[in-house]
């Protein structure tokens, strides 16, 4: 149906790619100024997101890990 990851449910794949890495739904949410009831929806199947929302959410997940991937290249090279 949307062709873009690897379930049925392209909400829970950028949950899980955030879970991943140590985030949260509501923090994803609340960089990403969705309601987490909404989001809720959209991974209960009960309503379909809009392609756009996926793909912000996708977008604020990937610059949430690049921040804490830069914050830890940072952090060791400072123990070098």
């Amino acid at each position: 149906m949307y062709g873009m990851n690897s379930t049925e449910n392209p909400i829970k794949d950028v949950m899980a790619r955030a879970a991943t890495h140590g985030y949260t739904m509501a923090d994803v949410c609340r960089v990403a100024e969705i309601s987490q009831t909404q989001v809720s929806r959209w991974i209960s199947g009960r309503v379909d997101p809009l392609y756009g929302t996926v793909a912000r959410l996708n977008q604020v997940v990937d610059a949430m890990v690049a921040a804490k991937l830069e914050i830890e290249s940072k952090r060791q090279e400072g123990q070098s």
